[in-house]
C-alpha cells in the first residue's frame, strides 16, 4: 500500500496516525518512500480505536493551511469515517466502500474548498478506493 501511495495518491501535507504499534508499522514504509523532507507527522494516542465521530473532530481542528492530510487509524471508526464523508464518487467505488473497508483499505476524497472546521459527513467526493486485494490482483 506504501508503494502505491507514493506513485497514486497525493503526497500529504500533513500525517495523522495512531500510536498503536500496528498504524505505525504501516507508517513507517510509507515514510521511507516518500520524498524527503517526509510531511509533519503527528502520533496521536487519541486517534487510537477512535469512533468516527471523534476522527472528524480530529480533521477539523487541522490548520486551514493543510491541504492534504493522510489519516492512519483503525477499523471500525476509519471506516465508518470514509462512508460518512462519502458524499460523490466513482459508483464501483462507492459501492466497494459500503461492502467493507478492510484492514489496510485507502480512501482518497477530495473536499470542498475551506476550511477543515466546515467538513461534515457527504463532503467527500470518492476520487478512489483501493483495497490491499486490489494491489496483488
Amino acid at each position: 500500500m506504501a508503494e502505491h501511495i507514493v506513485h497514486n495518491a497525493p503526497r500529504p501535507d500533513l500525517i495523522l496516525c495512531s500510536t498503536a504499534v500496528r498504524t505505525r508499522q504501516t507508517l513507517a514504509p510509507l515514510v521511507h518512500r516518500l520524498s524527503q523532507p517526509a510531511p509533519p507527522i503527528a502520533l496521536e494516542k487519541g486517534l487510537y480505536l477512535a469512533s468516527e465521530p471523534a476522527l472528524l473532530v480530529r480533521l477539523r481542528a487541522v490548520p486551514d493551511d493543510v491541504r492534504t492530510v493522510l489519516l492512519i487509524g483503525h477499523n471500525e471508526g476509519i471506516g465508518e469515517l470514509a462512508e460518512a464523508l462519502a458524499g460523490t464518487g466513482d459508483p464501483t467505488a462507492l459501492d466497494r466502500l459500503h461492502e467493507k473497508y478492510p484492514t489496510g483499505a485507502l480512501a482518497t476524497f477530495e473536499t470542498p474548498d475551506g476550511s477543515w472546521r466546515a467538513l461534515a459527513p457527504g463532503d467527500g467526493d470518492l476520487l478512489a478506493f483501493v483495497r490491499p486485494r486490489d494491489l496483488t490482483a
